[in-house]
């Protein structure tokens, strides 16, 4: 059996709301793969502030200075143009509905982006992909070490997303 690339024209998707509207709904509590896309540009991702105290939500400013060697020699995903959607976050997780609320609403036990927190992030339009394990490789069960292994595979194939660290 051969192993399917992830395609994101293959994954669902939702618009993040960050109203308190809850969006996640339609994400189903299983394992999978996502992937986070905007159209803010890199220069309103390296203002954002500081996140609350005790919380282990993502310093995105220093994601962007910690990724520009990356950025450097072409490896990491940027817009195409002003204003043009790009990836910048993408992952596997055992329940895709809490870490896509996760990324909206945060979440002390993990570390997330938790974008409803920043109000210069809610100027711009932010999108969910998702893929469940079970729909792209049929008897898998979630398993961790492929959800891995795709993972890292879509990353080498498509560039690094600018606010992932590993």
């Amino acid at each position: 059996m051969t192993i399917p690339n992830l395609n994101l024209a293959e994954f669902e998707s939702i618009e993040m709301d960050f109203s308190g509207a809850t969006c996640w709904g339609t994400v189903p509590a299983v394992p999978g793969w996502y992937a986070i896309e905007t159209n803010a540009p890199l220069d309103v991702l390296a203002e954002c502030p500081v996140p609350a105290a005790g919380s282990r939500h993502y310093l995105i400013a220093r994601r962007l200075q910690d990724a520009q060697f990356l950025l450097g020699q072409g490896a990491v995903i940027v817009p195409a143009a002003k204003g043009a959607p790009y990836i910048v976050y993408s992952g596997e997780h055992g329940d895709l509905k809490a870490r896509a609320r996760e990324h909206i609403r945060g979440s002390r036990g993990t570390g997330c982006l938790s974008l409803s927190q920043y109000e210069l992030a809610k100027a711009y339009r932010w999108t969910f992909y998702y893929r469940p394990c079970e729909q792209h490789v049929p008897g898998s069960e979630g398993n961790k070490t492929l959800r891995n292994y795709l993972e890292q595979k879509w990353r080498a194939e498509n560039g690094w997303p600018i606010l992932c660290s590993r």
